[in-house]
């Protein structure tokens, strides 16, 4: 299944959550939600090709080590989704996503859904019953959006 980003977009996307497991952006579900301290530049290290390489946009994928591979099969991974935004290239005059479901539609703050990851594997495995990803909103982490079939950016 796929979710397609249309609306005040300068360019449609189609995301494909199924593929995800391969991209390096995603993000272990137990530490999406953990603050993050930043390094004091005191501790950084000499010029490294694999962290420059993984801090460009998209990342550049390395190879995966058997442990690597037998781990992204056991995870539940997000996704932040604030980098297919910038790559719709939403419009200026744009303030709320909706969210179109299964069961009906929801509207979103647009700084709410910059914010937001996408639940896109429980277990290493693409979520298929309620599926394909799962938002979890900052304001409202306790119960994330479902089913979703498309995000109209308004």
């Amino acid at each position: 299944m796929i979710i397609t980003l249309t609306g005040k977009v300068e360019f449609p996307l189609t995301l494909d959550p199924s593929v995800w497991i391969f991209d390096d952006r995603k993000v272990l579900f137990e530490n999406a939600f953990k603050e993050v301290e930043p390094v004091p530049d005191a501790e950084e290290k000499h010029w490294d090709r694999s962290v420059y390489q993984q801090k460009m946009k998209p990342p550049i994928n390395k190879s995966l080590t058997r442990e690597e591979r037998k781990k992204a099969l056991e995870n539940s991974y997000v996704m932040p989704i604030a980098d297919f935004l910038a790559t719709a290239n939403i419009q200026e005059d744009a303030t709320h996503a909706v969210f179109v479901t299964e069961t009906g539609e929801e509207s979103v703050a647009l700084d709410d859904l910059k914010a937001s990851m996408f639940l896109f594997a429980v277990d290493g495995r693409s979520i298929k019953e309620t599926g394909p990803a799962h938002c979890y909103l900052p304001s409202k982490q306790e119960h994330p959006i479902m089913a979703i079939r498309q995000i109209r950016i308004s």
